[in-house]
């Protein structure tokens, strides 16, 4: 079968739904189906819980259902980005007991798609997860430099990223920038090499940040944990785990935000909202991956959760939500 996917922070999420208030039983939206592992961790945990799979990519769609055939009885898959599952599960409002969130890309995705998500290999700049759109190739050699600039220093927060950005722009002037190998050695000579971390190649966030601004990742993640509120349950749970300050801070406010009541997404000043808290945060700091699971699995050490438990809708905010 392939990549066999390593769940990342297993025991915390199986003590979050055992202690919550439906125990496991119901229905749980694996948003980020990947190549399965959360689903079939919780499947094998929970005999009462039915999942929804989601994922945008349709190839790793169909390697999670190799992988979970023994539970087809319980889990149905949907080939689709998650900020969709407000138009898909609309008719489910209320039925749906947790929400599960692992934001990023698959070991699958880096080591073995070829669609250029790592330079470890020289692969064609592609970095789509479901390939529609524009691609990373097209936003490199296309993109105006400012834009470049812009995209490199909002989503991977590359202090170099006007330099990096200008650097590309005159190496495609010579020739289209069309591999992960061109970029990657662009990217080395534009950082001077006495700031070059230790142990992190100097391209590792040029390449976070344009595969965010290829498959709009954050937006999907703010339109998503809206939704996800409004379809769950009450005592319902939303579990989200981030890897990177990016897609935390989105998750830390969205929650704080419907800890307040507040489901317009105004600033402070500006709110109409009730009020009226919409959840109980059950997470009041991100929870971290112990030593142990870091040391079976490296690609945790990065890994935040946070989680929400949803409380009886406020009469206003039941229109909103």
């Amino acid at each position: 079968m392939g990549y066999i996917h390593i769940p990342v922070m297993p025991a915390e999420l199986v003590r979050f739904i055992r202690d919550s208030a439906y125990r496991g039983e119901g229905m749980l939206v694996d948003c980020t189906a990947g190549e399965g592992g959360h689903s079939e961790l919780l499947l094998a945990t929970f005999p009462e819980m039915r999942i929804t799979a989601f994922d945008r990519d349709g190839e790793i769609l169909k390697i999670a259902q190799g992988r979970l055939e023994q539970y087809a009885g319980r889990i149905d898959f949907i080939n689709d980005n998650f900020s969709h599952i407000s138009e898909r599960l609309g008719s489910m409002k209320s039925e749906i007991r947790y929400f599960l969130y692992d934001f990023g890309i698959s070991s699958f995705h880096f080591d073995a798609s070829g669609r250029g998500f790592s330079f470890a290999r020289d692969e064609r700049l592609d970095m789509r997860l479901d390939g529609d759109g524009e691609d990373a190739g097209d936003m490199v050699n296309t993109a105006d430099e400012k834009t470049l600039a812009d995209i490199i220093f909002r989503y991977g927060e590359e202090r170099w990223s006007r330099r990096i950005a200008s650097a590309i722009v005159r190496a495609r002037s010579a020739a289209p920038v069309e591999t992960t190998g061109q970029l990657a050695d662009i990217v080395l000579g534009a950082i001077p090499k006495r700031f070059h971390v230790k142990n992190i190649h100097p391209a590792t966030r040029v390449f976070q940040a344009l595969r965010i601004a290829v498959n709009d990742e954050l937006s999907a993640i703010e339109r998503s944990i809206a939704d996800a509120y409004g379809l769950l349950a009450p005592g319902g749970l939303i579990m989200a785990i981030s890897f990177h300050s990016l897609e935390d801070r989105i998750v830390k406010e969205k929650f704080r935000r419907l800890s307040r009541g507040c489901f317009c997404g105004e600033e402070s000043r500006n709110c109409r909202c009730t009020g009226e808290r919409a959840v109980n945060i059950l997470t009041k700091k991100p929870l971290r991956p112990e030593i142990d699971e870091v040391e079976k699995n490296s690609r945790a050490r990065s890994a935040r959760l946070r989680v929400c438990e949803k409380l009886p809708v406020p009469a206003a905010a039941g229109a909103a939500g």
